[in-house]
């Protein structure tokens, strides 16, 4: 196993690991005062990892691995790395982080700095935060994509995002009261032809 950053990476949307092989689990609580708590789990399998190292596929595993990394995007941001922990299995290692971020645009802006893949926008007091998953650009040799959808068809992409009030609209999320939800097989959402864009108002 390799324990090394990814400082370069960082350079990167951070919305794109949410399209990678990977494992993800992630909740972000909304206070009424705007704040976002984000609590952060990825898995990440000793194969994906190696892959992100061979080359153009490098963009395919655009994750912080480490403390610093995390701490250091998170404060480009405006937010605050509150706890980190790795844990290491036999072939995979788990990442859990807790961050703070002052407002949804900070998490946004933390998502993706350019503010394409991750964007807020506040209307006549309608706030609007749309996320895309995947932008629909699948590997373009298919036995690479099947060796992903076969070898990591375990990883799932999971998102709760928890609101002050119920949701005004939403795309792509399932609704229960304030909590929004989406889950996906990791390896189709990296496979998918089409974009993955997720979107709520509140």
């Amino acid at each position: 196993m390799r324990h090394q950053s990814r400082l370069a990476l960082l350079a990167l949307p951070l919305a794109l690991f949410l399209s990678s092989c990977v494992g993800i689990d992630a909740e972000a609580r909304i206070g009424t005062d705007g704040a976002v708590d984000l609590t952060l789990a990825y898995t990440v399998s000793d194969a994906v990892e190696e892959l992100g190292r061979l080359g153009e596929n490098e963009a395919y595993l655009p994750l912080p691995v480490g403390r610093a990394d995390l701490e250091l995007a998170a404060g480009r941001a405006g937010g605050t790395l509150a706890s980190w922990s790795r844990t290491d299995a036999a072939d995979s290692f788990t990442v859990k982080a807790t961050l703070r971020f002052p407002t949804p645009a900070a998490f946004a802006l933390f998502m993706d700095p350019a503010g394409e893949l991750a964007t807020y926008t506040e209307a006549s007091g309608r706030r609007t935060l749309s996320l895309t998953l995947a932008q629909g650009d699948p590997p373009a040799d298919p036995g690479f994509a099947e060796f992903l959808r076969t070898a990591f068809g375990s990883y799932a992409v999971s998102l709760r995002f928890l609101l002050p009030r119920a949701a005004l609209a939403s795309s792509g999320l399932a609704v229960a009261g304030q909590v929004l939800s989406f889950t996906r097989p990791a390896a189709e959402l990296y496979s998918s032809p089409e974009p993955v864009i997720v979107s709520f108002s509140w």
